[in-house]
């Protein structure tokens, strides 16, 4: 997972508002600015048109004048003044990340109005959306002040430093951001955060926006948000699930993608057994269980106006995210990736923790489904190779980061 290193700063509400100076906010985003430089972060100016502004005597100074003179000299790109093209359009984002040599993911851009949205739509950035002058945009992950930018920043990329967990072989792909275990002593510092995260995704409590915010940010990151297609969640067990909790943050973090969120598109039409009651009981459930209870939409969800898709939107080429909470041996993932694959399309899947000292089961040879988009029953449980835990922990280190992380995100204050 890359590191962090730009910020991409439009001017327009999110500097100044529509012109006028407010002192306090300016102050705490100079504030923010002077925090991104002290973490080793580019803090990089971007705009349409080169700025003055007005004193009460009637002086006018370069916008980037003031700024250099009460924060400091930094990067700037004005498209009337410089080679950069105009906003929203897709080159003039390019045109900055090339200045730095820099990927998509290694920068973000925070912004405010409809033009900002579309730039860093059209530039494949993570927008976020500056609220502390109002908002121009219902569009992004929203901050009100630029404070609470500086958290974002901090926990959620300076913070994490890659995948706790990672499987990765051929068309097999699978990712987990920490371990889950409540009791063991040797991820003692996974307690805490893994009670949180069963408590938000099975009932009702805890943070969604935290663990919403932390999967997208994630993946942003790691570059792997540039391959995908589609995002969806894993239903839960039951025909009566609830929808899950991160909903709202993967649609945000789709739209920001250029991907579609399709909530829909995995159908959980008969109620399957729950693993761990079948574990109490002394039986076993595999991927059978699964895949004999879900099947895709052939017309899920397009829009949040409640349109839906025509034809089937999964072929070849595509890829589809898909998240659910937990992943233990990996039932859920493999029932999907059997569905998924028989359209052609490609899956990638993320859970947000990994339940310890548990292998993964793949499915190998693929399970074979006749038509995706109706039930399907399979005969017998399919031939798996078995991926052992400890040999894809990649990185040891993000169960400590995950528990500071979570304990700083709730007390969070300038340094």
């Amino acid at each position: 997972m890359s590191t962090l290193k730009g910020v991409i700063f439009s001017l327009r509400d999110v500097v100044v508002k529509s012109g006028k100076m407010d002192a306090a906010i300016f102050e705490e985003f100079k504030r923010l600015v002077l925090w991104l430089v002290a973490n080793g972060l580019r803090p990089v100016f971007v705009g349409n048109n080169s700025w003055t502004i007005t004193s009460t005597d009637g002086t006018k100074t370069p916008f980037q004048d003031f700024v250099a003179a009460n924060i400091g000299e930094f990067d700037w790109f004005m498209a009337d003044s410089s080679p950069m093209p105009y906003k929203p359009q897709k080159a003039s984002m390019e045109y900055v990340l090339n200045q730095f040599g820099w990927e998509k993911h290694e920068a973000v851009y925070v912004g405010n109005t409809e033009t900002d949205m579309r730039t860093a739509r059209n530039g494949g950035l993570l927008f976020l959306n500056a609220l502390w002058h109002g908002e121009a945009s219902d569009y992004g992950f929203k901050f009100d002040s630029p404070k609470d930018i500086a958290r974002f920043i901090d926990c959620f990329y300076i913070g994490i430093h890659g995948w706790f967990w990672a499987l990765e072989d051929e068309d097999l792909r699978v990712y987990s951001l920490a371990p889950f275990s409540t009791m063991s002593e040797k991820y003692k510092d996974a307690h805490g955060f893994s009670y949180h995260a069963r408590n938000t995704a099975k009932s009702g409590g805890g943070d969604p926006v935290f663990w919403g915010r932390l999967l997208a940010s994630s993946v942003y990151s790691s570059g792997l948000a540039e391959d995908i297609s589609f995002v969806t969640s894993y239903p839960g067990h039951s025909t009566a699930s609830a929808e899950p909790s991160v909903n709202k943050a993967l649609t945000i973090f789709a739209d920001c993608m250029q991907a579609k969120f399709v909530p829909d598109l995995l159908v959980r039409y008969a109620t399957a057994q729950k693993s761990q009651n079948a574990r109490i009981a002394g039986k076993a459930v595999g991927v059978k269980n699964q895949i004999d209870t879900i099947h895709l939409n052939p017309a899920p969800l397009k829009s949040k106006k409640g349109d839906r898709y025509k034809s089937p939107p999964l072929k070849k080429g595509k890829t589809v995210l898909i998240v659910d909470d937990f992943c233990t041996q990996g039932n859920s993932f493999e029932a999907a990736r059997a569905y998924i694959s028989a359209t052609g399309a490609n899956a990638l899947c993320l859970s947000w923790l990994k339940t310890i000292n548990t292998d993964y089961a793949a499915v190998k040879p693929m399970v074979s489904v006749e038509n995706p988009y109706v039930p399907n029953t399979i005969e017998d449980e399919p031939v798996k190779e078995v991926y052992r835990f400890s040999s894809h922990v990649a990185n040891p280190a993000a169960t400590s980061d995950l528990n500071v992380v979570f304990q700083k995100y709730y007390h969070w204050d300038w340094p």
